[in-house]
């Protein structure tokens, strides 16, 4: 066969096998049923749109940490040991508090009214008020008055009653920006019986009678300066009389004896922290006249000046040093006093809550006429304000705090050149009757003290106070009159009802005294217990309770033939906002 046609058959084989397969695939394609059929569709509609809500961003805000705290955790009560000049030095200023009247809302006036009234007809009366201005100006007032109709103080005078009536007032305008600055101006009147002059005699009881009057003028740097201070000045008139009744000195009439005090008293004090330490100046004077007829005469006058420097070697101890001159001048009894003394205070801190310290600060302290008569209300006269002069005041001691108990104890010795003590004597002539008088002289005094202090969560503190002394004459070695061997004083306060009620118990204790010397008089011991409870209804009105002497009659006699009132009890309420 030729080779040509051979060729020819191979290519047309090969195209016809596949156009073979093609054909035999093709019968067997199924194609779809197109049939029209009832077709049921079910679904439903969901609208969703994209969230508006910002999302946090993850890592940057973790979530609030609660602190966990021990329920046995006490407050910090341990006294601030690291003195201002060894703390590094900043550039702030201390920021300036807003005004008063710009904190809170509506009325900003702050005040308290209170008063009751009880047996023998004594009653009381507490008020103050205050209203912050503008531009750091506060004015303010006080007043404060206590009376009674009298009680019987002998059973034997049915017709002899005590009573009284103590007025003290006081108004002012303070000032506090670039510095603090405060005018006042108070008096007081006052008026009682001096009925021990007539126990055993048939004459009414003295009627004394004092009134008062001062102006007093204060300076100080502000809050926010390093410099730490004050200046004040004080004038003031005092004058007391005391009426006897006809026949009491022989006389057809009634008899009138006056004592009266003008004075002038300056005080104040200034420290600034250096790098190496704090430097301190303090000056105290007065100058007084006692004479109904003269002002401001220099019968007495007294001049305290002093000055230290105080170091801090680290947070365990503390030293000051420096010193004080003391010096006075007293006419009517013919006394002349200067004293040098040093000034020196050392304090350590061995362990977390205990301080340990000696100190010795002397000191001048001159009495007004109104404060020794306050706080020995039976005096007689002649009677001359003299300032109490101490050179030697040591005292060692120290200060524990174990969890809610604070325990202090001290031992101290004081030498005074010049101090005041009371003692009896009867008079030498009519009507011969037992008188307190005033005198001064040199005296030492010895004594150890511990007081502790309790303070639970519940709302219940309590203190407990007590004394051990040996006061003597420092000439004749003879015990003091009227002051006592053991002293002490008792404070209880418990809170309720969610800090609304409130009641405390008050007591002071003074053992066996001698009202004279060579141990005369003898007086039982002292005990003066008083009880109080309030109880607030609302945020403004309170009620209030008072219990007073609740000690027995035997115990109730601090100024020799002088008993105080058997057990007081009086109610009133209170108002404050």
């Amino acid at each position: 066969m030729p080779r040509f046609f051979r060729i020819f058959l191979l290519l047309s084989w090969a195209i016809a096998v596949p156009a073979l397969a093609q054909v035999r695939d093709t019968a067997q394609v199924i194609l779809p049923d197109l049939a029209p059929r009832e077709v049921e569709i079910r679904g439903t509609l969901e609208i969703s749109f994209p969230s508006l809500q910002r999302q946090p961003l993850i890592g940057f805000n973790p979530p609030p940490l609660v602190p966990q705290i021990p329920p046995d955790r006490q407050p910090y009560v341990e006294p601030y040991r690291q003195a201002a000049a060894t703390l590094a030095p900043v550039s702030l200023k201390r920021p300036e508090p807003p005004a008063i009247a710009t904190i809170g809302r509506g009325n900003p006036a702050n005040g308290l009214f209170e008063s009751t009234l009880g047996r023998y007809l004594t009653r009381s009366f507490n008020g103050y008020l205050e209203y912050p201005l503008a531009g750091g100006l506060t004015p303010y007032a006080a007043l404060i008055y206590t009376g009674s109709s009298g009680f019987q103080p002998f059973a034997d005078r049915s017709d002899l009653e005590a009573p009284y009536d103590l007025l003290d007032a006081r108004t002012g305008l303070a000032y506090s920006g670039r510095l603090q600055a405060g005018l006042e101006l108070g008096g007081f009147a006052h008026r009682y019986r001096l009925y021990s002059l007539v126990r055993d005699l048939t004459y009414s009881a003295p009627r004394r009678e004092g009134q008062g009057g001062y102006v007093q003028l204060r300076v100080a740097p502000s809050a926010q300066d390093d410099l730490e201070g004050f200046f004040q000045v004080r004038l003031s008139s005092i004058r007391y009389a005391t009426t006897y009744p006809a026949g009491f000195f022989g006389s057809q009439n009634p008899v009138e004896r006056a004592l009266l005090e003008r004075r002038l008293d300056l005080s104040g004090a200034l420290s600034y922290p250096f790098a190496a330490g704090t430097l301190s100046f303090d000056v105290q004077g007065h100058v007084a006249g006692i004479d109904p007829q003269a002002f401001l005469e220099s019968d007495v006058r007294s001049l305290a000046v002093g000055a230290t420097w105080q170091f801090a070697f680290g947070p365990t101890l503390q030293l000051t040093v420096g010193g004080r001159l003391l010096g006075l001048k007293a006419a009517p009894t013919n006394t002349r006093a200067l004293y040098l003394s040093p000034v020196l205070e050392l304090a350590l801190f061995p362990a977390s809550g205990t301080r340990l310290y000696v100190r010795q600060q002397p000191s001048l302290e001159a009495y007004r006429l109104d404060e020794l008569l306050q706080e020995t209300p039976v005096l007689d006269q002649p009677l001359i304000p003299q300032p109490a002069l101490r050179s030697v005041d040591l005292e060692a001691g120290g200060d524990f705090f174990l969890g809610a108990l604070r325990l202090q104890t001290a031992a101290g010795f004081t030498q005074a050149p010049l101090e005041r003590y009371r003692y009896q004597i009867r008079r030498s002539f009519p009507p011969v009757v037992s008188v307190t008088r005033l005198n001064y002289a040199e005296q030492r005094r010895l004594y150890l003290r511990t007081e502790a202090t309790l303070t639970l969560s519940a709302g219940l503190q309590g203190t407990l106070g007590l004394t051990f002394q040996q006061v003597n004459l420092q000439e004749t070695n003879q015990r003091v009159p009227y002051e006592p061997t053991w002293l002490a004083h008792l404070l209880l306060s418990y809170r309720f009802a969610q800090q609304r009620g409130f009641v405390q118990l008050l007591g002071r204790y003074e053992g066996v005294r001698y009202a004279a010397f060579n141990r005369q008089y003898r007086l039982s011991p002292y005990l003066d217990l008083d009880l109080q409870a309030t109880y607030q209804l609302t945020q403004a009105i309170g009620v209030v309770a008072r219990l007073e002497n609740l000690a027995p009659a035997r115990y109730r006699t601090r100024w020799l033939y002088y008993p105080e009132p058997s057990a007081i009890f009086g109610a009133g309420m209170r108002i404050r906002w």
